[in-house]
């Protein structure tokens, strides 16, 4: 195909490790300046290939930006914030420190970030957007929210096997994540 013959090196076997490839990660770091990679919603094992205008346009237009002055003029989810990013994790840290006693770790002293995942099963295409990150101030929130519902779920679980039990009648539809 077309990039075995005109990168024939990325596809030489001579380690056991596909990464220690002589020139494979030249041409990752040549690519990744060229696109955002990023898994696909509905198929997290399977990678995209997005052109990065493409990628920041979509997330401009998601925030209410106009791309042609970039002005943020907001929409109905998001609106423009007067204040630094610094402000906003001072609120949320004291917040959550003073009302539910939980304490931010200085590398979680920062706001998550929005990004997005293609969603190629819609027709046209769509994206997921997401906000959130490996260190954020709500990380330790976040958690405990995980946990809570999981723990609902599992409750709600045995309650529709009751239901189950009495009639036949499966009202579980939920499914791990």
């Amino acid at each position: 195909g077309f990039y075995n013959d005109n990168h024939p090196h990325v596809f030489e076997q001579t380690e056991d490790n596909v990464l220690e490839r002589e020139g494979l990660k030249e041409e990752l770091k040549r690519l990744q300046k060229l696109y955002i990679i990023c898994t696909i919603d509905k198929a997290s094992n399977n990678f995209a290939f997005i052109c990065k205008k493409f990628y920041v346009i979509t997330l401009l237009k998601e925030l209410g930006f106009d791309t042609d002055t970039l002005e943020c003029t907001g929409n109905k989810t998001y609106s423009p914030l007067p204040n630094d990013p610094d402000f906003y994790v001072e609120q949320i840290t004291t917040t959550l420190r003073d009302k539910y006693s939980i304490t931010i770790d200085d590398q979680n002293m920062c706001l998550p970030r929005l990004f997005w995942n293609p969603k190629l099963h819609k027709n046209p295409y769509k994206a997921r957007f997401i906000a959130g990150a490996r260190s954020c101030a709500t990380k330790q929130l976040n958690i405990l929210v995980n946990c809570s519902l999981k723990l609902l779920r599992e409750y709600f679980k045995k309650y529709c096997q009751t239901i189950y039990n009495n009639s036949g009648v499966n009202v579980f539809w939920s499914i791990d994540s």
